[in-house]
């Protein structure tokens, strides 16, 4: 049996051990398994993380990038600003010109 096969082997055991409610002791003795052996298992499982999952991705198309705002005045300047400028800064700049 390989090492692997083993730890999923006690996996198994041990998770039937913890809903069996019974102690470490009563349930060795119940299947006939040394009790130390139980306790081993219990202490090892307990200490290694858990396998990493994988988690379902979900890719959503990027959102486009808003057009840049240009204000142009009759004396010649213009002003060219990013898109996502907020609208009530804007507003309080367009009132100052």
């Amino acid at each position: 049996m390989s090492n692997k096969d083993r730890k999923k082997m006690w996996e198994e055991r041990v998770a039937q051990w913890r809903v069996s409610g019974l102690s470490q002791r009563a349930y060795a003795t119940e299947q006939g398994f040394p009790i130390r052996q139980v306790g081993y298992w219990v202490r090892r499982l307990a200490k290694s993380p858990p396998m990493p999952g994988l988690l379902p991705v979900r890719l959503a198309p990027a959102a486009p990038a808003p057009a840049a705002i240009s204000l142009r005045n009759e004396r010649g300047w213009t002003l060219s600003l990013p898109g996502d400028v907020p609208a009530g800064w804007l507003a309080e700049l367009m009132r100052a010109l």
